[in-house]
């Protein structure tokens, strides 16, 4: 089986934080979003960014699972909001949405006390914007989703997070994203990879 780009790309950055966070790589949406987003703009030559914000997931018979506490992201310990990529530039056209811990949404679930009813998830969520999010407010969304879509929305209290973790962890970042970038390079040149497709 040939392996796309995105799914090189997808796979690089998991296995990169999996190995410095085994215990916790799950729930790390933020390290998932900035060094995914790092790796992606290497190798589209295209801006991507982390983004924060809320977001709801359907786990199956009418449960949502929601990241919606806009005030977690003043919490050192974290709380219920989700971390994803946007292409940049795009303002006359549909974004790139780029989730990479979309493998991981049934562990976080039921690591959170929601019962996962669903096919474990693709590892990846990679489009348009216009396909792959329901459009909704918080408080109108469905108790199901159509598959492959989920809800996302970008807030204040999320970008000024995001960029407060960029600053106060960028040689941590750095490092992931360079072990992330070699091992992307070492998959470019195995037989297995499709460059046609990115």
């Amino acid at each position: 089986m040939r392996l796309s780009v995105k799914t090189l790309i997808a796979d690089c950055v998991n296995e990169v934080i999996k190995a410095h966070y085994p215990m916790q790589y799950y729930s790390l949406c933020h390290v998932y979003a900035i060094v995914g987003a790092n790796l992606i703009s290497i190798a589209t030559a295209r801006d991507f960014r982390p983004v924060a914000g809320l977001a709801a997931v359907d786990c199956g018979n009418g449960r949502l699972m929601l990241m919606a506490d806009d005030t977690a992201f003043a919490c050192s310990e974290g709380g219920a909001y989700h971390c994803w990529i946007e292409s940049v530039g795009d303002a006359h056209s549909d974004r790139q949405i780029v989730d990479l811990t979309f493998r991981h949404n049934h562990i976080y679930a039921e690591n959170n006390g929601f019962h996962w009813t669903l096919a474990p998830p693709p590892a990846f969520l990679w489009g348009l914007q216009s396909d792959l999010l329901l459009n909704a407010t918080l408080t109108s969304l469905p108790r199901t989703f159509p598959e492959g879509q989920v809800w996302l929305s970008e807030t204040e209290a999320g970008t000024a997070w995001m960029t407060q973790q960029l600053l106060e962890h960028q040689n941590a970042f750095v490092t992931l994203t360079a072990e992330a970038l070699r091992r992307f390079s070492r998959g470019l040149l195995s037989p297995e990879s499709d460059f046609n497709e990115i």
